[in-house]
């Protein structure tokens, strides 16, 4: 999830990563959105660019603002999703009245051939994540940024956040879906294993394999990308 450039040139990566171009700040470039588009469609010709990145909640847009139409096309032209920080912010400047969920439901609905992926699933704005996932078929949600840091004590740690894990393992039940729920972490702001371990504890062990893998190789279209092909 890069939003280092717009430049193509400037994204160069190991073999086997891949990236989302990112568009944090097209409201204040000095470029037109002509310009931008120009750059962001440029990268998601490459193979290896399998997506769009937005940033609302620092950025201060509303990914419904006409003006993003532009990069909605392309991700529509070139079959490739959006993804959008949703929820809280990394910092107290951070608006969140812009990175609600809610606000992708009329992105969603305005441009229902563009896939869209709810980053970090709004939390902690659970509850309304999961009317947006029912409702608008065309969003997906990953699972990153739910939990920080090193378990010290799994066992401790699974027994007072039974009811934050139990909350989202019934969310995800009533959503009945699994088909749209991505693996993610926030790394390196999380330890790996024990995210694993926090995922497998919220999804059934019968959706894991779509969870961890399936889901996003088919919503990323990584099949062709040189990757996973």
């Amino acid at each position: 999830m890069s939003n280092r450039s717009l430049y193509p040139e400037e994204h160069r990566y190991p073999e086997f990563i891949s990236y989302c171009i990112g568009l944090d700040h097209f409201d204040d470039d000095k470029r037109s959105l002509r310009e931008q588009a120009e750059l962001v469609e440029a990268n998601l010709k490459r193979p290896r660019c399998v997506g769009i990145k937005l940033y609302p909640g620092y950025n201060r847009f509303y990914v419904y603002d006409d003006r993003l139409a532009p990069f909605y096309e392309l991700a529509e032209k070139y079959d490739k999703p959006v993804a959008v920080h949703t929820g809280l912010t990394a910092t107290e400047t951070g608006l969140l009245k812009y990175s609600h969920p809610f606000t992708l439901d009329e992105a969603a609905v305005n441009f229902r051939n563009v896939r869209f992926v709810m980053c970090h699933m709004g939390n902690p704005f659970l509850d309304e994540a999961v009317a947006v996932l029912e409702k608008n078929h065309n969003v997906s949600t990953d699972l990153s940024g739910l939990l920080e840091g090193k378990i010290s004590d799994t066992e401790r740690f699974f027994y007072e956040k039974y009811g934050y894990i139990r909350r989202l393992y019934d969310l995800f039940s009533y959503m009945g879906d699994y088909s749209r729920i991505l693996f993610g972490t926030d790394w390196p702001l999380a330890n790996l294993d024990d995210y694993i371990n926090f995922v497998k504890a919220v999804i059934p062990r019968d959706k894991w394999d779509d969870v961890f893998y399936n889901n996003a190789v088919r919503i990323y279209g990584l099949q062709g990308n040189g990757i996973f092909s």
